[in-house]
């Protein structure tokens, strides 16, 4: 099982979810976060160039099986690819487990 944690533009958060949701991947965790990549952002106010430190995002988490990460990469990939510096972050970590406390089901039947 992983733990998969995606940071991406907050304009791309509705397509992103809908591709994930033809894809198969219905349940996820998303938060609105600010913070930035390696390249500081600068925007134009008034003609005047200002560099921001820290900008809107949003971070998405889904945990899937093992099987399933790379096609949870790919879709994600897929959306919000532009060559573009902030296009976001993939980050994929392992999981020791998982357990619905509803059901006390763990491992993999707790995230179906």
């Amino acid at each position: 099982m992983k733990e998969v944690v995606v940071i991406l533009r907050p304009k791309m958060y509705f397509k992103t979810k809908k591709a994930l949701d033809e894809a198969g991947f219905h349940s996820m965790t998303v938060q609105e976060i600010i913070g930035r990549g390696k390249e500081p952002i600068q925007y134009d106010y008034d003609g005047e160039v200002v560099t921001h430190r820290l900008v809107a995002k949003r971070m998405l988490t889904v945990y899937v099986r093992d099987e399933e990460v790379q096609l949870l990469i790919d879709t994600i990939v897929e959306v919000n690819k532009t060559n573009s510096a902030g296009d976001g972050k993939i980050f994929v970590l392992p999981v020791v487990e998982g357990i619905r406390v509803r059901t006390g089901e763990r491992g993999n039947e707790a995230i179906l």
